[in-house]
């Protein structure tokens, strides 16, 4: 599922920064991208209060925690090192990642030395959606 992810990702490039949206080529945040990615693989998520106030906590209510950021897997960066994560992003090919970046709407960035030391925590899709969760996505 992961590069099913990475390859729905790359429609969402260029769609505008807006807090608090979640749809491709209209408007989306960094919360939002993950939100429209899930919907676009049928999977449901939590409700987008809870994603914002605690990215790790819904994260493992969608997601599969892991080791190492594959092509396609979601990683959670904090602003400094050791803190906790506020924003969110989908790991790419050849160290470069996608992301909302609030200037610049969806983008495709280089994984350096910045963003690895903020990277927080690393998520894998599920292997099959699970339609038995509800949530609002």
């Amino acid at each position: 599922m992961r590069l099913e992810a990475l390859g729905l990702a790359r429609a969402w490039l260029g769609t505008p920064y807006v807090e608090g949206a979640s749809l491709c080529g209209v408007a989306a945040d960094c919360v939002g991208l993950i939100e429209g990615l899930a919907r676009d693989l049928g999977l449901a998520c939590p409700s987008r209060t809870s994603l914002t106030r605690d990215l790790v906590a819904a994260a493992r209510v969608l997601l599969v925690p892991c080791e190492e950021a594959l092509p396609g897997c979601v990683i959670l960066f904090a602003q400094s090192p050791g803190q906790a994560p506020v924003h969110a992003g989908l790991m790419g090919e050849g160290r470069r990642f996608i992301h909302a970046h609030w200037t610049a709407g969806i983008v495709e960035n280089r994984y350096g030395n910045w963003f690895q030391a903020r990277t927080t925590h690393v998520f894998d899709w599920p292997a099959r959606p699970n339609s038995g969760r509800t949530g609002v996505c």
